[in-house]
């Protein structure tokens, strides 16, 4: 395998990226040694300096650990910078029946039902109406799925910097990545958006406008009930990625 350098990213960027799929896909499990620099250099096409690049941005990230005699190996999960941007994009990636997006559904259900309720008392008049537009475009996206899954994902990352606490904006956007995965497994089908997941949050939208957080936290957690039984329907045909 060889990159190419008319990609506006770097080589160590592209490699980076090669690698770092195949670690989180589990292609390259932890306690695996990757082969030898010289094995990578001529798979990859890359110079040394290159190679060592890609190998220490994946090391910083918590993924390998290389040791003098013992070689490159891949860490345990437990060591992984899991919020990390490119770390969240690779699960992202992943099929519907990972472990990742169960896991991003438990994070959801910890989050954003507290989320909701703490918007509904907090929001200012500039969340409100973010929330409320971003609610209005998933109503204009029609057939349009694509511009549904944006308008929603606008929708919940308006909520929760609506919730007004700092700590939690840093997860906001931590989430965001892998949080657009799961709605590109859970919104697949227009009438779906329409009959479904509107109403939900038709809901959850009135409850933040009148300020009733436990009716925020109420709708919030139906429409998560809801989400989760989309992605164990759709994990059940989902196919596993493959050694590359």
């Amino acid at each position: 395998m060889t990159f190419s350098a008319a990609i506006k990213r770097t080589l160590s960027d592209q490699l980076v990226d090669d690698l770092g799929r195949k670690i989180v896909q589990g292609i390259l499990r932890p306690g695996d040694t990757l082969p030898g620099e010289d094995v990578l250099l001529a798979r990859y096409g890359v110079s040394r300096t290159v190679l060592r690049e890609a190998l220490q941005v994946l090391a910083a990230k918590g993924l390998l650990d290389a040791r003098p005699r013992r070689g490159t190996t891949i860490r345990p999960r437990a060591a992984w910078s899991q919020l990390d941007p490119l770390l969240l994009h690779w699960h992202g990636e992943l099929p519907a029946d990972d472990p990742a997006l169960q896991q991003l559904m438990e994070v959801r259900r910890i989050v954003e039902p507290p989320a909701a309720a703490l918007a509904s008392r907090r929001a200012t008049e500039a969340d409100r109406a973010r929330i409320a537009a971003a609610y209005a475009a998933m109503e204009a996206a029609g057939e349009n799925v694509e511009a549904f899954i944006q308008a929603d994902l606008e929708f919940h990352t308006a909520l929760l910097e609506a919730s007004g606490n700092q700590f939690l904006i840093p997860i906001v956007h931590a989430i965001r990545t892998t949080l657009l995965a799961s709605l590109h497994v859970t919104n697949t089908e227009a009438e779906q958006n329409r009959r479904v997941s509107l109403p939900l949050h038709a809901t959850i939208l009135r409850a933040i406008l009148e300020g009733d957080h436990e009716g925020a936290a109420a709708a919030m957690q139906q429409h998560l009930d809801d989400t989760e039984r989309l992605r164990v329907q759709a994990s059940q045909g989902s196919p596993r990625p493959q050694p590359s």
